[in-house]
């Protein structure tokens, strides 16, 4: 069995490597070329599967390491009896906490306190159910938009995008649909975008055209109201460059980039492909040590303070911030090759629930709070 993949989906060969050769690639240079011959493909987000890449191949399964399928022409596959499978969800919890860390960072540049604060949710799949749950948890109140759930549940969890549109922060977690009832290509757009309240906070960690990209900078240049915080972005790995700028935090497509989150994808669909070649599932992922796991915390702090120390030592967001904004000072030609690098030598990121905090004097409700967020506490 000849099985192509992507070169930055981690411990791949060591999942794959039983069953058959593996070639590594870089997920922009996959070509039908390169695929003609092989049987299995292994892509990230980057790489577009669809006709035009298979149909010279003989691939009998496609599986990507991400919760996003637009990439993906699913209709096709199925035409073709290719088996699919995704990894819905692996990556969830890092995306929640990457929200988290940005909210917690902004609230306390501004000696803002959560008290009294609304949160709306665009979309209540994997990552938004984790969003509402920590948001919760520190005390917003949380307006959840969607509606294909709403159509399926009822009315008596989900409001409007336009209630959703009020609240203090406003963060999407929406697939990207180009079509049909629930279409989200420019869900936000111009007219959408000037409903937003004056200093919320925007949040995009779902697609980037979700959002009108050029339609928000404009927007930021004529008021200069609104804080942005933005992971994913049109045009991808050329994105806006005046949004980059001006949004207060800007990442480059890495909120899910924790190593859990990596290595869920890699185990997600290798579970799935054991299940279509009827293998016993015997690779499971390794993780290195933590380091500096325990965070010691005066609990005499105000929560939000509280919350940033926690926060800071587990994820410097700003650092990421930062490394992207660098591509202000590139040409047009470089943009591409930067955006790409960073995701591709992103360094290793853990999820909350590897740390411990050390109280200074026992506070239950604290320990509570902080327990909810899947840190331990002592």
């Amino acid at each position: 069995m000849k099985i192509i993949a992507d070169e930055s989906i981690p411990q791949v060969k060591e999942a794959f490597g039983s069953f058959g050769k593996i070639e590594l690639c870089s997920g922009r240079e996959i070509t039908g070329e390169i695929l003609h011959d092989a049987d299995v493909l292994l892509v990230r987000s980057i790489t577009t599967v669809n006709e035009t890449l298979l149909k010279k191949s003989s691939i009998k399964f496609v599986g990507t390491v991400t919760i996003g399928t637009d990439h993906i022409d699913q209709k096709y596959l199925s035409s073709q009896n290719i088996s699919f499978a995704d990894a819905a969800g692996c990556n969830a919890f890092s995306v929640a906490e990457w929200v988290l860390c940005a909210v917690t960072k902004i609230y306390n540049s501004t000696n803002s306190n959560f008290k009294g604060k609304s949160i709306g949710i665009i979309g209540y799949g994997n990552v938004g159910t984790k969003v509402a749950r920590f948001f919760e948890a520190i005390g917003f109140k949380t307006i959840i938009n969607d509606p294909p759930l709403d159509r399926k549940l009822g009315k008596q969890k989900f409001n409007s995008l336009e209630e959703s549109l009020k609240c203090d922060i406003v963060t999407l977690h929406v697939p990207l649909n180009l079509e049909g009832i629930d279409l989200t290509y420019h869900l936000l757009d111009e007219k959408i975008l000037n409903l937003l309240k004056r200093d919320s906070i925007l949040i995009n960690s779902s697609r980037g055209p979700v959002v009108d990209n050029n339609a928000l900078s404009k927007i930021m240049a004529q008021k200069n109201n609104l804080r942005i915080v933005f992971d994913v972005w049109e045009n991808e790995p050329s994105p806006n460059i005046e949004l980059i700028k001006n949004a207060n935090i800007s990442t480059a497509h890495i909120a899910g980039y924790s190593l859990e989150g990596k290595l869920n994808g890699t185990h997600y669909i290798y579970k799935k492909f054991c299940d279509f070649l009827k293998a016993k599932q015997e690779w499971v992922p390794n993780y290195p040590i933590v380091e500096n796991e325990m965070i010691e915390i005066d609990s005499n702090e105000s929560f939000e303070k509280i919350l940033l120390k926690i926060t800071s030592h587990i994820y410097d967001i700003t650092s990421d911030s930062e490394l992207l904004k660098k591509s202000v000072e590139l040409t047009e030609i470089q943009v591409p090759k930067y955006f790409d690098k960073l995701r591709k030598e992103y360094r290793i990121r853990r999820e909350f629930n590897n740390y411990t905090i050390k109280l200074s004097r026992p506070n239950d409700a604290l320990k509570n709070l902080l327990t909810k967020l899947r840190l331990k506490v002592i």
